[in-house]
């Protein structure tokens, strides 16, 4: 069954951006110490890519990040510009993780790690019914 991320994540994706954003504009403040000019360019396209990132580039990530859980194992389509496809077998998963940042426990949403013998797959911003069925992955053999 094909399911989207959780609606979650659409909020704690421009809450990273908007605090990424902050930085970027406190490390520009210094350089108005240097050249009021300069400052200005960068703050004027700081301000242009936050606003991109925050209404363009975020809810087009979420719309083209699709999880397909079935039985066997997950399928992960993700990317924008190039796109990524990883089949997980839950045969091969060792154990399952379930990871979480302040702003992911306010927003109710984990970060999954999939560990197998080669690799560690992370799936962000999945809400508890999902983390839930992926630790099931691990106990069924």
């Amino acid at each position: 069954m094909k399911q989207q991320l959780s609606k979650n994540a659409v909020k704690v994706w421009r809450m990273r951006t908007a605090l990424v954003f902050f930085v970027i504009m406190f490390l520009s403040g210094g350089i108005f110490v240097f050249s009021q000019l300069i400052s200005l360019c960068v703050v004027a396209a700081d301000i242009a890519g936050f606003l991109f990132a925050f209404f363009i580039a975020v809810p087009y990530v979420y719309k083209n990040t699709v999880l397909e859980v079935r039985k066997d194992g997950i399928t992960i389509k993700k990317g924008v510009l190039m796109q990524k496809r990883m089949n997980i077998l839950a045969k091969k998963i060792q154990y399952v993780e379930l990871l979480q940042t302040p702003i992911q426990r306010y927003y109710k949403v984990y970060t999954v790690a999939l560990h197998t013998a080669g690799a560690t797959v992370f799936i962000s911003q999945v809400d508890m019914a999902q983390s839930q069925r992926f630790r099931k992955y691990h106990r069924e053999e």
